[in-house]
């Protein structure tokens, strides 16, 4: 049986994309090459940046305010794909503290997805501070997760490289943002 949060992300998440091309305006700029190397320049790793940003078909389409969407967008995706994928290793994980752990970052990662989408609202409405305060506490709530295999009994999290991409694409929307905003 589907979860109650499944469903609303398979109603909400079409929503959310068609949304990003209806918030499209002529009322700066179009996204360049110089914008997202100011931006990428803000990140940990900038290859990444790059190739993220240009990799997604939404970042040429509007101005730097919707390159902030997009941002937020890009890892909302990314935070989904994982939340998604959670309860297939749930059900392989016999161990009791990977089992509560994996539970734990179940939870998480659904909270992370709650605040992101609202980060996506207030950036929507250029409310860029309020967002950039909710991409980084859904940053937190996923650093929770990951935190949580460096406690005792230390262990590999099997979404170790999923969280450090998402972690790197919460990154690259508080950069935008930073730069947009300036």
């Amino acid at each position: 049986m589907a979860s109650p949060i499944n469903c609303l992300s398979i109603l909400i998440i079409p929503l959310l994309v068609t949304s990003l091309f209806y918030q499209v305006s002529a009322t700066g700029p179009a996204v360049d090459e110089a914008l997202l190397n100011s931006v990428c320049d803000k990140t940990q790793d900038s290859s990444f940046c790059l190739a993220t940003l240009k990799g997604d078909q939404r970042t040429f389409v509007g101005d730097k305010d919707h390159l902030a969407i997009v941002s937020i967008a890009i890892a909302i995706d990314a935070v989904q794909v994982t939340f998604d994928q959670i309860p297939g290793i749930l059900s392989k994980l016999s161990d009791q503290v990977d089992r509560t752990r994996m539970e734990n970052c179940h939870s998480d990662f659904n909270d992370a997805l709650v605040t992101l989408r609202k980060a996506y609202a207030a950036s929507s409405s250029k409310s860029y501070k309020e967002s950039t305060s909710l991409i980084i506490d859904a940053t937190n709530k996923l650093r929770a997760c990951h935190n949580s295999y460096r406690a005792p009994p230390i262990r590999q999290s099997p979404i170790f490289d999923a969280y450090t991409g998402v972690y790197k694409k919460t990154g690259i929307a508080v950069a935008v943002i930073d730069t947009i905003s300036a």
